[in-house]
């Protein structure tokens, strides 16, 4: 199951419509699980990391993933090639992710491009790596095209996270 736990205010159609689309890629259920509060000492910019860490609140099993949703920003991440905007969040093989609508005037309005970078985080969730397919949630979200991409898998990522998903299960 992926619960969809909030930090801010969305509207209940959109998020309903998002977690759709998260079934749709992943084919296990997928909720909104309501709001929880923002960590204690946390200010915008948001570190994902800490925000993650820190999170209390959360009710899930132990096989489910967890996808915190934002509209703050978070804050930009120091890679090897330098600094990148930083649209989500997720420690490999663990439980939770964390994604920001912000740059995007609401959930509606950058519903595809947000959708993609969840499918995103929520597939390093269940241990993908990136892909060189650019159609593919999993290719790089620095690139400048990634947003502009469907929220999907190509056919090896989409394979490889339903094994995952089964492993997970049994």
């Amino acid at each position: 199951m992926i619960r969809v736990v909030t930090l801010d205010p969305f509207d209940d159609k959109l998020l309903a419509k998002f977690s759709r689309t998260l079934y749709t890629a992943f084919g296990v259920g997928s909720e909104n699980s309501g709001s929880v509060e923002l960590p204690a000492g946390q200010s915008d910019p948001l570190d994902a990391e800490k925000v993650l860490e820190q999170l209390k609140g959360v009710r899930a099993y132990k096989d489910d993933k967890v996808l915190v949703l934002t509209s703050r920003k978070l804050k930009d991440r120091q890679l090897p090639s330098g600094t990148a905007p930083t649209h989500g969040f997720a420690r490999f093989g663990k439980d939770r992710a964390i994604i920001s609508t912000h740059g995007h005037k609401d959930l509606e309005a950058g519903l595809k491009a947000v959708s993609r970078h969840a499918l995103h985080q929520l597939g390093h969730l269940w241990e993908l790596h990136h892909c060189l397919d650019p159609r593919c949630s999993m290719y790089p979200p620095w690139t400048p095209s990634f947003s502009a991409g469907e929220a999907s898998f190509c056919t090896f990522c989409r394979e490889k996270s339903e094994q995952k998903i089964r492993l997970a299960k049994s």
